[in-house]
This record gives structure tokens, C-alpha cells and sequence, in this order.
């Protein structure tokens, strides 16, 4: 296995460590590329690292791509359509054949990969938390974008709160799994669940917090998890002790998520109303032409409130028309019969692939455009689990198969 791609799993979260901004270009990025080359140079590409359903997901994809290249044809800036479609091409249809197609233990060496990388990233955002009380400006330049926001939300080196706090709930799956397959040992499962869970709770996200929940029960479910008995007992002498000493969550988290779970009203939530907001003003655009987009990127230049819409499926629709919606649609439909295919045999596999697709689909109904490999990395490793009992094919592999039918 190169380590190049053991190293740029871990660090696919790491997105504020590339030469500029305005480029989402990663550290993360050109290991993947190294890595991709060793591969090649080996003859170890797989043909199809979605297996039968990869041309089903390449077919979607180019669909996609193809109703924003008409819409943004018209548009004021048809070049934004090129620097999108290669942003998506390497998250969504390169990115695989360097994760996916490789087998289990592959698939397993990266997830543990992704669970160090993100644990060391948070552990070093919850010690920057505690220590570094200079103002937000101060933050900004020493740590990175928005690192610490000026609510004092952490956002790590995902450059967002949001961001970081979906990355921390796709990447709480894959710590009981490895747990439950034997390669996390229980004290290390526990030092890497509390370490993400405390960052989660600093993130101050309602939809990061309320996904993880939704992706942990849907694991423990399928997979039938039972936590030994001082585990149990550990959790619930923890929270005797915050509930007897007053011990408080972070401020932020109170304000923007707790609120909204005690009362059970999601317009307390974070930023709900201004989402409502840019929902409305989409809306209002796809009424007037449904069928034909505006263009990639163009929503933010024409819209109102001069901000692209938090919803992906309604920000495809805009941008795209109705044939890209149906492109992304029909990946999202790729994803969930991988998924459900799994669940005959392996119900550990299914709950994980469950978990991480079902908090990927609550976020892409509150995230913008979804290429930055932190979206990417944990689906696409999720779904190489689900298919790594299966044989793949190299071309080095077919050559050799063809050649022995000659031979005899």
C-alpha cells in the first residue's frame, strides 16, 4: 500500500493546509496524487472501485456535470463550470480508485488512518481551546481561517465549525468499527471517542451534533453493539458527576444547540432562520425556471441575500437545472444500494456504511457544494469496506487471466 494515501486520508480534513485559499488544493490532495501514481506505475488501479455500480455512479456523475455545463454556458462566468467539474471529478470519481477496489485489510489500514488523523487534529484543537485566549483577528493569523471563530466555535484546520463537526460525525462510525473488528483495542476506542466528542461539542453545531447522534444509534442498532458492563458504568458515573457538580458545556454549544434540544424548537439552532432565508430565495429562483440553471456559482452573484443556498440539492437545481438535480440524485441513489446491500452479510459493514451515508445525507441538505475531500474521503473508504470482500480486478491482473485462456 503506498503511504502517501495513508498519510492524505489522514489528513483529507486537514483543509486549510494548502498554499492559498482560494485554491482547494491540499496538502491531502498531492499525496493522493502521489499515491495514485504509485498505484498506476504498479498496474494496482482497480477497474471498478464501486464495483457492478460503478458505471451506474459514473453515469449519474457525468449527468450532473453535464446540466451545470449548459446552464453555466449562459452564464456570466462559464470558466467557474471548469474549475467545479475537476473540483467534483477528484473528490467523487478519482479519489475511489485510490481508496476503494483494494480489498479489506486495505480498506482497514485506511480507516485507522482517518481515525489518527482526525483524533490528533481535534486533541490539538481542544488544547488550543483551553490555552490561547487572544482575540479572533489574533486567531485568525496565527492558527489558519477560522480555526477558533469569533464565537468561539472550533473549526481545527476544517476551516469551519460546521465543517469539522461533520467530519468528526462521519469519522465516530469508523471508531466502533474498528473497536468491534479488533483493531482499536477498548482503552484506545474510549480515548478517541471522548477525544472527538468533546470537539464536537465545541464545534457548536446543531446539525453536526444531532447527525452523529443519528449515525451512532443507527450503528449501534444494526450492528448490534453491547457495551461491557464498566464501560456502561464509567458513562454513567461521568454524567452523575457533571450533574452534580455543575459542570457546564462550552457557552456556544448552550446558545446554538442545547437550547434547541431542551426546548424542541430548531429555529433556536444555530443559524436556522438565515438558512430559512436563502431556502426561500431559491426557491423563488427555480420557480421561474426550473428546468434551465443559472449557472455553477451564479446563485451567489444573483441572489438577494448575496449567498449560495445551504441546501445542495436545491443549489444543484439552481445552478444546474433539473437534469443536474437528477444527476446528484442519482448518486445519493448509488450510495444507499451499496449500503443496503450489505446488510445480508455483514451487519457491522452496513451499519458503519449506514452511519456515515445517513450524516452525509443531513448535511448535504445544509452544506453549499460538496467537493472539499473531507466530504468525500469517509464515504467513499465506508463503501470500500462494503466492498472489500470482493475480488478486483488490475489490468495487470486481466492481462495475465487472458493470456493463460490463449495459452491453453
Amino acid at each position: 500500500m503506498p503511504r502517501p494515501i495513508i498519510l492524505a486520508v489522514a489528513l483529507s480534513s486537514y483543509l486549510s493546509w494548502r498554499p492559498s485559499l482560494d485554491i482547494m488544493f491540499t496538502l491531502s490532495d498531492l499525496l493522493f496524487l502521489l499515491g495514485l501514481g504509485l498505484l498506476a506505475s504498479r498496474h494496482r488501479l482497480p477497474l471498478q472501485p464501486f464495483g457492478a455500480l460503478q458505471p451506474a455512479w459514473l453515469m449519474s456523475f457525468t449527468v450532473m456535470m453535464a446540466g451545470l455545463l449548459v446552464a453555466s454556458l449562459g452564464a456570466r462566468d462559464p470558466s467557474r463550470w471548469l474549475i467545479v467539474a475537476m473540483q467534483y471529478a477528484f473528490a467523487w470519481v478519482v479519489l475511489p480508485f485510490a481508496i476503494a477496489g483494494h480489498g479489506r485489510a486495505y480498506a482497514t489500514t485506511l480507516a485507522r488512518a482517518l481515525v489518527a488523523g482526525m483524533v490528533a487534529m481535534e486533541a490539538f484543537g481542544i488544547l488550543i481551546y483551553v490555552s490561547f485566549q487572544a482575540s479572533f483577528e489574533v486567531a485568525r493569523k496565527v492558527l489558519g481561517l477560522d480555526f477558533l471563530s469569533g464565537n468561539r466555535r472550533l473549526g481545527v484546520f476544517a476551516t469551519d465549525a460546521n465543517w469539522n463537526g461533520a467530519a468528526i460525525a462521519m469519522t465516530l462510525p469508523f471508531v466502533l468499527f474498528l473497536w468491534r473488528a479488533g483493531r482499536l483495542r477498548t482503552a484506545a476506542m474510549l480515548v478517541a471517542f471522548a477525544v472527538l466528542l468533546v470537539s464536537l461539542l465545541l464545534t457548536a453545531s446543531f446539525t453536526a451534533f444531532s447527525s452523529a447522534a443519528i449515525g451512532l444509534a443507527i450503528f449501534g442498532v444494526i450492528a448490534g453493539i453491547r457495551l461491557p458492563r464498566w464501560v456502561v458504568g464509567g458513562l454513567f458515573a461521568a454524567a452523575l458527576v457533571v450533574s452534580q457538580t455543575g459542570l457546564m458545556l462550552p457557552e456556544t454549544f448552550n446558545k446554538r444547540v442545547a437550547g434547541a434540544i431542551e426546548n424542541g424548537d430548531i429555529s433556536e439552532a444555530g443559524t436556522f432562520t438565515g438558512r430559512v432565508a436563502l431556502i426561500d430565495d431559491a426557491w423563488s429562483m427555480i420557480e421561474q425556471h426550473p428546468f434551465s440553471g443559472v449557472g455553477v456559482d451564479q446563485h451567489r452573484v444573483i441572489s438577494k441575500l448575496k449567498a449560495p443556498v445551504h441546501n445542495m440539492y436545491l443549489l444543484v437545481w439552481v445552478e444546474g437545472g433539473l437534469v443536474a438535480l437528477l444527476g446528484w440524485l442519482g448518486m445519493l441513489v448509488v450510495l444507499v444500494m451499496v449500503a443496503l446491500s450489505t446488510l445480508r452479510r455483514e451487519r457491522d459493514v452496513a451499519g458503519l456504511v449506514l452511519a456515515v451515508l445517513v450524516t452525509f445525507l443531513i448535511f448535504s441538505a445544509a452544506s453549499p457544494h460538496m467537493y472539499a475531500r473531507l466530504w468525500s474521503v469517509p464515504v467513499i473508504l465506508s463503501l470500500a469496506m462494503a466492498h472489500g470482500g470482493a475480488v478486483r480486478r488490475t489490468p495487470r491482473a486481466v492481462a495475465a487471466l487472458l493470456s493463460r485462456r490463449v495459452e491453453a
